[in-house]
């Protein structure tokens, strides 16, 4: 809801914006000339510079994506060789109190 209260607020100011700003300016590109009110030079540099914001707002997100992606894997990784390290740990120190039994069984007899 407020951002709906912060939207039409812009809206208008954009239209009185607009409604003081209708001076033509020509605009010049190469050979091809261009007349169009100021407000829309204005709005239309604004957009652009949203666009372009937007866009390495999307690319600094997927390089952090990527990032911790990476060392999402490097956990789990590192998770499966702490539990192949646990099961080995278990297996020696079965081997072990096996070891002591017999020894403890040769030394009484």
């Amino acid at each position: 809801m407020l951002a709906v209260i912060f939207t039409i607020i812009f809206a208008i100011l954009v239209a009185f914006f607009s409604t003081q700003n209708t001076t033509s300016v020509v605009i010049q590109i190469s050979q091809y000339s261009v007349s169009v009110p100021l407000y829309l030079v204005v709005l239309l540099s604004l957009l652009v510079g949203f666009i372009f914001a937007w866009i390495l707002h999307l690319m600094n997100a997927f390089a952090s994506l990527f990032a911790l992606r990476g060392k999402d894997n490097a956990i789990k990784k590192e998770k499966k060789t702490n539990a192949e390290l646990a099961n080995k740990v278990r297996d020696l120190e079965i081997e072990k109190t096996k070891l002591e039994t017999e020894k403890k069984s040769q030394s009484s007899e």
